[in-house]
C-alpha cells in the first residue's frame, strides 16, 4: 500500500537536502467580524448623523435663490452615512479589508492604546488651544503629537514641519481666503501688513 506524500510537507532527497514544495496554498482570507473595523463603521455613522443634524442649524439668508449653505453639508453628510451603512453591511457579514503586502505589520497585534490616547490628547488640546494660542501653534502641537504617536523620531523635525505647514495654511485661508482663524498674538502682528 503507497501513501502519496502532502504536497505542503519538504522533502528529503538521498543527499540530505530538504526540496521546497511546489504547490503550496495560498493563505486563507481573514474572516470574521473585526471590532476594529466595526468600530469604524459606528464612528462613521456617528459621524454622518452629526453632519446632517448640524447642517439643519445652518442659517439661510433670505436671498438665497439658488443652491443654498445647506446642500454642501447635506451632501457630505449624506455620503459619510451611505459609506458607513455600506461599511456596515459588509463588516456584519464577515468581510474584512485586506492588508497591504507591502506593510510591516502584524494585523492580529493588539491595538496600542497608549498611542491612541496620545492621538486623542493632540486633538483634545488642538480645540482647547485654538483659541488661546492661535490656530497655527494648535496644530503645530497636535501635529508633532500625532507624528510621535505614529512613531516619528526626535523633536525638532515634528515640530518644525507641523509649524512650517500649519503657518502656510492659515496664510492661505486668512490672507488669500479671508477665512477667520485665531493666529495669535505673534502671527497675527506679523502678518499685519500681508
Amino acid at each position: 500500500m503507497s501513501v502519496s506524500p502532502d504536497p505542503d510537507v519538504s522533502t528529503t532527497d538521498a543527499t540530505g537536502s530538504h526540496a521546497a514544495a511546489e504547490h503550496r496554498h495560498p493563505p486563507r482570507p481573514r474572516t470574521g467580524i473585526s471590532r476594529g473595523e466595526l468600530a469604524m463603521v459606528v464612528l462613521l455613522g456617528a459621524l454622518g448623523v452629526y453632519l446632517l443634524l448640524d447642517a439643519a442649524n445652518i442659517a439661510v439668508p433670505g436671498s438665497a435663490n439658488t443652491i443654498g449653505p445647506r446642500f454642501f453639508p447635506y451632501l457630505v453628510g449624506g455620503v459619510v452615512l451611505a459609506t458607513a451603512l455600506a461599511l456596515g453591511f459588509r463588516v456584519l457579514r464577515g468581510d474584512r479589508g485586506p492588508s497591504d503586502e507591502s506593510e510591516d505589520i502584524d494585523p492580529d497585534a493588539p491595538t496600542s492604546w497608549a498611542n491612541v490616547g496620545v492621538v486623542v490628547v493632540g486633538f483634545l488640546a488642538h480645540a482647547l488651544l485654538i483659541n488661546v494660542v492661535g490656530w497655527p501653534l494648535a496644530v503645530t502641537l497636535m501635529f508633532a503629537l500625532v507624528a510621535w504617536a505614529l512613531g516619528a523620531r526626535g523633536v525638532v523635525r515634528p515640530l518644525l514641519t507641523g509649524g512650517v505647514l500649519s503657518v502656510v495654511v492659515w496664510l492661505v485661508f486668512v490672507k488669500a481666503l479671508d477665512v477667520a482663524l485665531p493666529g495669535g498674538i505673534l502671527l497675527e502682528l506679523a502678518t499685519d501688513w500681508f
